[in-house]
């Protein structure tokens, strides 16, 4: 009974607030997934972007610049497109905190990081799956439909790659046929939109997300899955309208 006197009193509180936003933050509150799993995708991230800095001869400086592309560039542009206000990763002093950590480790022990964790490659697997589950959670949160939400949290997981790639003078892998990355980020964020759809809870989602991510990334490089390139049958095309009389393709050249 006391209990239940104690959260009316509050609830009257609230409603009496006349304040700016008073009541709209309550009515607007939304599940939002743990801190920590934002900052341990941004030190997977980081910790990769700085070992694959280290390994290939990167300075100091090039290394923390890998390691923040790659931490913070993918929540940074999702935050960014979804224009909820200043992005969080520039507010929270632990995002760079937890980049310049992991740039020293990256710079001093990237082969005993590599070592430990069996590849680089489980660094970037559970990073790319930690990221699709916030980006498509934070589009979730400020109220966008399911396929922009799908979009930002396929930009959030494969972004930093994108910009590791680009300032280490390379074209971006995850653009490019080969393993599973952008592919694994799409359907680990469609799934995340469906699991949150059906009513699952955000922690039950995003393990989902991260799982499926990480063994479709995982798998895709042991067992050789890899993407294909573009197919242009344009000459089939024209061979074949050519050959039953039909306009020419190239009605253009036919008409000089």
């Amino acid at each position: 009974m006391t209990t239940s006197l104690a959260v009316l009193q509050a609830a009257a509180e609230v409603l009496a607030d006349d304040s700016e936003g008073a009541i709209s933050d309550v009515i607007n509150t939304k599940p939002k997934l743990p801190a920590w799993t934002i900052y341990v995708a941004v030190l997977f991230g980081a910790l990769s972007g700085a070992t694959f800095a280290a390994r290939r001869g990167f300075d100091v400086v090039g290394v923390l610049g890998l390691a923040t592309a790659q931490g913070i560039g993918g929540l940074l542009l999702g935050q960014i497109l979804v224009a909820a206000g200043t992005p969080e990763v520039l507010t929270d002093p632990w995002f760079m905190l937890i980049v310049v950590i992991a740039a020293a480790l990256g710079f001093f022990l990237a082969g005993l990081i590599t070592d430990t964790v069996g590849s680089s490659l489980i660094l970037d697997a559970l990073s790319l799956g930690l990221l699709a589950s916030a980006g498509t959670n934070l589009a979730m949160r400020n109220s966008l439909d399911y396929a922009p939400a799908v979009f930002i949290g396929v930009v959030t997981a494969i972004g930093g790659l994108i910009l590791r790639d680009i300032l280490s003078g390379r074209p971006p892998d995850v653009l490019r046929p080969g393993i599973f990355s952008a592919s694994a980020a799409l359907i680990g964020s469609a799934a995340f939109v469906l699991l949150r759809d059906i009513g699952a809870t955000l922690a039950f989602a995003q393990t989902m997300t991260v799982a499926i991510v990480a063994i479709i990334r995982v798998l895709s490089v042991w067992l050789g899955w890899e993407t294909k390139s573009a197919k242009d049958y344009s000459d089939r095309v024209k061979l074949s309208r050519d050959q039953d009389g039909s306009r020419p393709w190239n009605f253009w050249q036919d008409s000089k």
